[in-house]
């Protein structure tokens, strides 16, 4: 069983301790590498004092008395830092890492240091350029803007991850930190800090997106209302608010019909398609199916938003997640499958539609099932490991969106290799640990592994030495 994720609170005071740096004094790596067209976090959080008995450094005297996972006994590091500090555990002490984590957060809080404001409107003039700037990059790179409708997504999105990181998300904490810091500056009740707080709930959740990979299911969108209030505080004439009920489930039709005529009107195994309102239409399939199919510009697809669809539609077959940077929550995936609804994004339903019942409701792209073999692949290509050893991966794992847990097959074929078989299990746990999945480990010599009845369930081989 894997161990219990860091609290999502306890991960956001690390984000903002470190400043999104590596808090070895003599690292200081930003913790997010270009990758292709993706932002790659190489942020790991690093216990100070490690788990269970044998765990890096905990054999120091507080060990019994602090929370192993608490705030105070974690620290945010690269990838490499925390191998190192970990593995090397002599050479880094308690005391030793917990200055360098004391000395950076000192260090950010110097750089982001927050002025003393009585002005108003010199306060709301600050935030106000700062929402432009965000606002600026939204529009220019963001996940509705015209370069993405016009398919030049992988530019567009590439710059949009990175702004996101290195812009948008300094200057959301610097705006709400502006108006908290001085909020006892000003009259008691003061508008300007109730009007943030709507704000602040969309900051949490965009860096919970951004840094974490954790959303909530009540997603918060940035709050258009927050930028008018501010630029009407300060007179700026500004066009009346247009409020729009289900925004989320008719979010820019005219970018909706823009992808279903460039992905889905060629489809050579779509027969024909008729448009029933704004956001349903109906699919006739080559093979005689007919699908009613709802499709949506929502950046973020939750549970909460599929309520919203079905009290529109509630014989919907079908979710189409439209958004080239959008996805959906595994729960409302989880919750569609149940419902026997299928929910994809646009590449996902072009594959799918061939499929039938489960095969169609939890289709795996190709794609994400060789990105799921090479993530066990490089953790053991990089470890010197003795000849007749095989790694194998099955099950639904190979087959599913979402699966119970991961099928795993290690063979030894002597010896040395046998021998080897706790180390290749501990690297395998090891990493499934950081990704908050378990494994379901299976360990047989060659001769027991040719016995097996496993080539239909999708056996494929990760490694061999």
């Amino acid at each position: 069983m894997a161990r219990k994720s860091i609290p999502v609170n306890v991960a956001r005071q690390l984000w903002a301790g470190c400043g999104g740096y590596c808090q070895n004094p003599s690292c200081n790596r930003f913790l997010f590498a270009t990758v292709g067209d993706d932002s790659v976090s190489l942020a790991n959080v690093a216990h100070i004092i490690g788990h269970g008995e044998n765990g890096p450094r905990s054999d120091h005297e507080l060990a019994e008395f602090i929370d192993r996972d608490g705030l105070d006994n974690l620290i945010m590091l690269c990838l490499e830092c925390h191998k190192i500090v970990d593995e090397l555990e002599k050479e880094y002490s308690v005391e030793t890492i917990r200055i360098w984590k004391s000395d950076h957060e000192r260090k950010v809080r110097q750089f982001f240091n927050i002025p003393r404001v009585t002005d108003e409107r010199e306060l709301l003039i600050d935030v106000s350029e700062l929402l432009d700037e965000n606002g600026a990059i939204f529009r220019e790179y963001g996940p509705y803007s015209q370069r993405v409708l016009e398919g030049e997504s992988g530019d567009a999105l590439t710059i949009w991850r990175r702004r996101c990181l290195d812009t948008i998300l300094p200057n959301n904490r610097r705006i709400v930190n502006l108006i908290e810091k001085n909020k006892r500056n000003f009259p008691y009740p003061w508008d300007v800090y109730r009007a943030m707080l709507n704000y602040k709930l969309h900051v949490d959740a965009f860096e919970d997106n951004c840094l974490l990979g954790q959303r909530v299911n009540d997603y918060k969108l940035f709050p258009v209302e927050f930028d008018h209030f501010v630029k009407t505080k300060l007179g700026v004439e500004m066009p009346p608010l247009e409020r729009r009920g289900e925004e989320e489930l008719e979010f820019r039709h005219n970018q909706v019909s823009t992808f279903i005529n460039r992905f889905l009107a060629n489809h050579d195994f779509i027969d024909q398609m008729e448009e029933l309102n704004r956001a349903t239409m109906s699919i006739t399939l080559k093979d005689g199916r007919e699908l009613r199919v709802f499709v949506t510009n929502t950046y973020y697809f939750t549970e909460y938003t599929l309520e919203k669809v079905m009290a529109v539609d509630p014989q919907v077959e079908v979710i189409i997640c439209s958004c080239p940077a959008g996805q959906y929550a595994e729960g409302a995936k989880q919750l569609c499958i149940e419902h026997g609804i299928g929910l994809f994004m646009f590449g996902e339903f072009m594959g799918a539609l061939r499929k039938t019942g489960e095969h169609f409701l939890n289709y795996l792209l190709r794609s994400e099932r060789e990105n799921r073999i090479n993530s066990f692949k490089r953790p053991l290509e990089r470890t010197s490991l003795p000849k007749g050893l095989q790694v194998y991966l099955f099950g639904s794992y190979l087959r599913r969106k979402l699966y119970e847990d991961i099928d795993a097959v290690i063979v030894y074929s002597n010896f040395q290799a046998k021998d080897a078989v706790e180390r290749v299990s501990g690297i395998l746990k090891s990493e499934l640990r950081q990704q908050a999945e378990k494994i379901d480990l299976t360990i047989c010599s060659a001769e027991e592994f040719s016995a097996l009845k496993l080539t239909n369930d999708n056996l494929t081989k990760v490694y061999a030495s």
